[in-house]
């Protein structure tokens, strides 16, 4: 029944919209392939995958029993998926690759009817990251895009958006070893062979790599190398305005998503400047202009340390030092009001979040270095 709805809507699809040219055949194929999402992926369920549209080819788990993923409409849980590879844009054989699944990720299962929305859309490569354990499925991950392959000012360039449901205020999960604790609608794709790019489209995001954790704010986006491996291999870089990348964002498919939301204005210079300059002043970047409300962010400073501080030394990733810091500048901040007769208002507090415990460190951290952890 479903191929059947599917094909009904593909012959009214290019009904709707000629095809008239070459250049015409690429925003018919993005009309077409979003319609089919917004048709056919609505009961997606939590931890299930959807196939949006054609072509996706898909490696079931070894013992997966009836997997069946080669239709628009298809749905499998994600435990089954040993790996994912979408298809680019391919005006001549109308492909281009979509697939919407919803995650639990770290929400609490006392919340069953709230999910992540995972929107993958073109060249992309997804696979769960082996080398963590004990967390519900595609909590890490491992992903791969293409790289700057839009044909058409219509279509956008490959990645994946991820989005966190209304009334959850902030998730966690890992991709290629990068920590990420989001309320938001984030982008994520691979900007060269060597580096991953991750750009806040609305709400904020906190993201950990190497010995440094960075606030990616609604505007902005901060690059992180990636090795050979597809893992992190160094420190996530100082957020950038992506003022330069305003073009191809609106072209991101949004609408696809469950929440409907307006894509940020990219910081300009002067904005920028001022959270580059809290920074530097041992600030936290909130509280001014475009900037995070100051409680919210304080939240996530102190959600992502108990994270930290839950896992064994020897398991805590460099950049657990960085959130250290900020706590430490969230506790002055609320010493000071409380000396000055200011009640801070009172963190919320957080159902225990589900841990993703990082892959083994190279090389392992020194004596010294444990002891300054546990200090």
């Amino acid at each position: 029944m479903k191929r059947a709805i599917y094909y009904v809507i593909s012959v009214l699809l290019l009904c709707v919209v000629p095809i008239t040219s070459a250049q015409g055949d690429c925003p018919a194929l993005v009309e077409q392939a979003l319609a089919a999402v917004g048709q056919m992926c609505q009961s997606t369920g939590r931890n299930q995958a959807c196939y949006g549209n054609i072509k996706i080819d898909t490696e079931p788990q070894p013992g997966a029993d009836d997997f069946r993923f080669e239709v628009v409409g298809d749905t499998v849980n994600v435990a089954d998926i040993q790996q994912m590879i979408l298809s680019g844009m391919n005006e001549a054989s109308s492909e281009w690759g979509v697939a919407l699944l919803r995650l639990q990720t770290s929400i609490p299962g006392t919340l069953p009817g709230q999910n992540v929305t995972f929107l993958l859309f073109g060249d992309v490569a997804l696979a769960p990251d082996e080398s963590v354990t004990d967390a519900p499925p595609l909590s890490a991950f491992l992903l791969r895009t293409g790289i700057n392959d839009a044909p058409c000012e219509e279509a956008p360039e490959s990645g994946l958006l991820v989005q966190t449901p209304e009334g959850v205020s902030e998730v966690t999960f890992s991709i290629n070893g990068v920590e990420v604790q989001m309320g938001s609608t984030v982008l994520f794709k691979n900007d060269s062979e060597g580096a991953m790019s991750v750009s806040t489209l609305e709400g904020l995001a906190l993201a950990g790599a190497g010995a440094e954790a960075q606030f990616i704010v609604p505007g902005t986006w901060a690059s992180v190398p990636v090795g050979n491996n597809g893992r992190a291999a160094g420190d996530i870089e100082r957020p950038r305005s992506y003022q330069g990348r305003v073009q191809a964002l609106q072209a991101l498919p949004v609408r696809a998503l469950q929440r409907q939301i307006t894509v940020a204005p990219p910081l300009t210079e002067e904005q920028l400047e001022l959270m580059r300059a809290k920074l530097d002043a041992g600030e936290l970047p909130c509280g001014e202009g475009p900037l995070p409300d100051c409680e919210r962010l304080k939240t996530f400073v102190q959600n992502r340390l108990a994270m930290c501080e839950a896992l064994r030394p020897r398991q805590r990733p460099p950049f657990c030092r960085r959130i250290r810091t900020f706590a430490e500048r969230v506790r002055e901040i609320n010493q000071n009001l409380t000396d000055q007769g200011i009640l801070p208002t009172p963190l919320p507090q957080m159902p225990p979040p589900t841990l993703v415990p990082p892959p083994p460190m190279e090389p392992p951290p020194t004596d010294e270095d444990d002891n300054d952890d546990d200090g």
